[in-house]
């Protein structure tokens, strides 16, 4: 079959390039140095299968694009997610900070013992046992058998919850939950752990079971984009049922602007500790909301009820922010109580910058 070539006009081309086809989504760099004796637009001596992937020109930087030459080839791309997002998390890593449970070798502790790396505890031998495990120090000690027993590495299972109810809409709050989504749900596939989705407003709109192949991701990514925002909100509801319905010791990443009962939002996480289940909580909000910068009369109108209601901004704002901010320190007294992760992120930050603040913190 034959392949499509690819030709380079400067000496020397260093470039992040991302691969998307049916079943590859990856980054890889080229090193293309300038071959004697050949002119400029001679092709290299490499050939790309149409079958195999595709390249996109169009995500290249310009200097780049003038620097190769490429058969016209349609490419998807993806609206939250960009191969400057993929070359920015490709050294990052997310872990669990409880033990968790999976299928394959990974980054995270498991409940069950094993011959791996980092010494657990003691137990004594019993025929069958591999005699390379004995302790002979322990032996030598108490003149008893012990077999050393280290802690299992495995692969973790992540839930993306995504809020799409309408509060999420100000301040486009449920965009950048999707970016952040679209970035994490990479990151797990890229270091072997699964991701699935779940958006929830007073209903399930969607649910992708974890998953880590390129497939998955682009499916994830997908729906992602025709994501709508809907009217109501039940978000304690929904996080109750699926407390229920996870797989065991999963890892749940809520991104929410969190606008509900305090005693709700509390059973909601009581239930998935009681589950086994990790949590993080991803507080997104937008500045607007929490100071009331303006000075005027303003209308609010409740997002998800319609109701509306006039006040002149600078009577309210003193009280307005007391209560803001009692809220935001319920919440997060209650993550706490509750031993959930919790990061507040404002949506004026760029969310890149904002998500390797976030796993910086947590190294």
């Amino acid at each position: 079959m034959d392949g499509w070539h690819i030709s380079a006009s400067s000496p020397h081309v260093s470039e992040n390039i991302i691969i998307i086809g049916r079943n590859a989504c990856i980054i890889l760099r080229f090193e293309i140095f300038e071959i004697p004796n050949l002119q400029s637009a001679t092709p290299l001596p490499f050939r790309l299968r149409p079958s195999s992937f595709r390249l996109s020109l169009a995500s290249l930087p310009h200097h780049a694009q003038r620097s190769y030459s490429f058969a016209k080839m349609p490419v998807p791309r993806y609206r939250y997610f960009s191969p400057a997002d993929a070359g920015q998390l490709s050294k990052l890593q997310i872990t669990a900070r409880q033990v968790v449970e999976g299928v394959l070798t990974g980054l995270h502790k498991s409940p069950h013992r094993g011959f791996s790396v980092e010494f657990s505890e003691h137990r004594e031998y019993v025929p069958g046992d591999e005699l390379r495990h004995l302790d002979w120090k322990a032996y030598a000690r108490s003149d008893r058998y012990y077999i050393k027993l280290y802690e299992q590495e495995t692969n973790l299972k992540a839930t993306l919850v995504l809020d799409t109810s309408a509060s999420m809409t100000f301040g486009n709050k449920l965009d950048y939950a999707r970016h952040l989504a679209a970035c994490l749900a990479y990151l797990l596939a890229h270091q072997q752990d699964l991701a699935g989705l779940v958006a929830i407003d007073d209903q399930v709109r969607v649910e992708l079971a974890p998953g880590s192949t390129p497939a998955h991701l682009d499916m994830l990514f997908r729906h992602l984009e025709t994501l709508q925002a809907g009217q109501h909100t039940d978000l304690a509801h929904q996080l109750h049922a699926l407390s229920e319905r996870l797989p065991r010791r999963s890892l749940v990443i809520l991104l929410s602007d969190l606008w509900l009962e305090p005693a709700d939002f509390a059973r909601s996480l009581q239930h998935l500790r009681y589950r086994k289940h990790q949590a993080m909580v991803l507080h997104l909000l937008d500045r607007n909301e929490v100071d009331l910068a303006y000075d005027r009369k303003l209308t609010f109108q409740d997002l998800e009820t319609g109701e509306k209601v006039q006040v002149e901004a600078a009577e309210v704002r003193e009280t307005y922010r007391d209560q803001v901010q009692s809220h935001l320190a319920a919440v997060g007294k209650i993550c706490n109580d509750s031993e959930v992760e919790y990061h507040a992120m404002y949506v004026d930050e760029p969310y890149d910058k904002a998500l390797l603040r976030l796993l910086s913190l947590r190294e």
